[in-house]
């Protein structure tokens, strides 16, 4: 387990009203409880709620000096100084510019998604990405829930920064904070991990992971071993 991210999205308005919180039928389905067996959960981990910060320094030693750690949805810049003085170094998807400046001025990677980028802004209405990457405050871009958002996004991206730059925040950025070594650049020794895209539409003619063709679409199939 490299790479661990503390979050709480847990309904605490909602459930500390009493209230059924919205999309809970959607959420159980995907967990494989009933809404029944769901909303009890979210009662109970609500009520123990108070017992996450004295639990934390035990669970972050028992990961290990090995594990990345990061702080998911700062707030603000005490929210950053916090999780960076428990050894959460990573500031992953901050809600505010505050808490990304915070984050800078800690030499702590700033992570946003790019599905935020390809929308134009957060589904939440927090800090716009495209805003964080203009002013030199991101450091890598995360697929968050739409796997085809890194493409978009750096392809978006690049005529604002340019797309040398644009591409960095879903290739070799990630890959330098994750500890990567061995990937996010084109050079002899590194994983041969390429993108093919068209040029006229973008889209993906072929990928190769790890030097093996993973993916190839018709046309550039019948390029390669047409007749």
């Amino acid at each position: 387990m490299p790479y661990v991210v503390f979050n709480d999205h847990l309904p605490h308005q909602a459930l500390a009203k009493g209230k059924r919180p919205a999309r809970l039928t959607g959420q159980a389905l995907k967990s494989g409880r009933s809404p029944e067996a769901h909303l009890e959960l979210l009662k109970e981990l609500h009520e123990k709620s108070g017992q996450v910060a004295a639990a934390l320094p035990d669970l972050i030693a028992a990961l290990g000096a090995g594990v990345l750690l990061g702080s998911h949805d700062d707030a603000r810049a005490q929210d950053r100084h916090g999780w960076a003085a428990k050894g959460a170094a990573l500031c992953e998807f901050p809600e505010t510019k505050e808490a990304a400046q915070a984050a800078a001025a800690l030499g702590n990677p700033v992570i946003m998604g790019a599905p935020n980028v390809v929308r134009g802004g957060s589904h939440k209405k927090n800090i716009s990405a495209l805003e964080l990457v203009q002013e030199g405050l991101c450091s890598a871009l995360a697929s968050d829930y739409h796997y085809p958002s890194p493409r978009l996004a750096a392809l978006s991206l690049a005529k604002e920064v340019g797309l040398p730059a644009a591409w960095h925040l879903v290739s070799s950025g990630p890959a330098a904070i994750l500890g990567l070594k061995d990937r996010g650049h084109l050079q002899p020794s590194y994983r041969a991990d390429l993108v093919i895209l068209e040029a006229q539409s973008q889209q993906v003619a072929a990928c190769f992971a790890g030097g093996a063709l993973s993916f190839i679409s018709s046309d550039l199939a019948q390029r390669f071993f047409g007749s």
